[in-house]
Formats: structure tokens, sequence, C-alpha cells
């Protein structure tokens, strides 16, 4: 009897521990499952701040596709006149994107940041108004200062916002560089102005 007693001890005990291990599971399942969504709805609401550089480096994305396109037929000596439409079409596209970075990215308290995205405007309106010349003498110039004149208007406004797109051009950087590159030491320049 004490044998069949300690047996059917054995099985109650057994089923409570069953029990409490399947309420258990339950439990620990449920907050994972709790926690899962939380974590998912958290991901996916990026921070204003955050929302607006990714939107502003899309444009900003866009905006040097456009350069880049001008930039390297900006070293031909003579333009045909698909060269002219992709100068026509790269200029009318920055002048479009930086009229919506003035509009929609306005930094009030950073006058320099303003100034500059303006003056990106400008030279990029001079660029299109150049395009409406290109018979005339000294067209391709024109085309290639105003080239120039935007690559100077980015790269005061990099260096003021503290941009590193290169990183590899600028010592110390080292930390910034993509596998494989190497950092270059920039040339000294004396007679170059700190700014514009």
């Amino acid at each position: 009897m004490d044998e069949s007693r300690v047996m059917n001890r054995l099985k109650v005990l057994h089923r409570r521990r069953l029990k409490r291990l399947t309420r258990n599971s339950i439990f620990a399942g449920l907050v994972a499952v709790i926690c899962l969504v939380a974590a998912h709805s958290f991901a996916e609401e990026k921070p204003k701040g955050e929302k607006e550089k990714s939107e502003l480096a899309k444009i900003m994305g866009e905006i040097d596709k456009s350069y880049k396109a001008v930039e390297q037929i900006s070293g031909y000596y003579k333009y045909s006149d698909n060269d002219w439409s992709v100068i026509a079409e790269a200029s009318a596209n920055i002048v479009h994107l930086a009229k919506v970075v003035i509009s929609k990215f306005p930094r009030p308290d950073d006058k320099k940041y303003q100034d500059l995205n303006k003056l990106m405007l400008i030279e990029a309106e001079k660029m299109l108004e150049v395009t409406s010349h290109k018979n005339e003498r000294g067209a391709l110039e024109d085309a290639q200062w105003q080239v120039r004149r935007l690559r100077q208007t980015c790269a005061v406004c990099h260096k003021h916002l503290g941009i590193h797109l290169y990183p590899q051009l600028y010592p110390g950087k080292k930390d910034e560089l993509q596998p494989g590159q190497e950092e270059i030491p920039a040339p000294k320049e004396t007679g170059a102005p700190k700014d514009w």
C-alpha cells in the first residue's frame, strides 16, 4: 500500500509540475509576443529629426547626382547638344531641389546655412541661364565656371556643417574611412581663401 500511495503522490506532483510548466511557458510566450510587438512598433516610428535627416539626405543625394552629371562633362573643350541638355536638365533639377531644401528644411537659427542654401539656388539658376545662351561665345567657359561655383558653395556648406564626404582627404578622420581606403594628405595651399 505504501508503494501505491507513493506512486499516486508522484503522479500528482508530476501533473502539478506539468501544469505549472505549461502556465509558465504560456506566460513567457505572451511576454515575448508583447515585447516583439512593442519593439516593432517603436522601430517603425522614427523620431522627427531622424526622419527629416533621412529625407534631406535623399534630396541632397539627388542634388549630388545632378551635380556629378555636369561635373563629368565640365572638362570637355566642346559641348554637343546632348551635353547642353544634360547641363540644362541637371541645373533645373538642382534649382527645384534647392527650393525644396530652402522651404522644407530651414534652419532659422543658422544664418550661414540659410545663406549657403540660397547661394546654391542662385548658382544653379545661373548655370541654367547659361544653357539658354549655349550658342554664344564663351558659353562653354561660363558653364564650366558655374560648375565650379556650385562645387565651392557645396564645399563651404559641408565644411560649415562638418560633413566629410571623402574622409580619406581629411587628416585624423581614419575612423570614417571605408575598407580599403587610405588617408590622403591634403595639399598645402598658401594663397587659397579660407571662405569666400
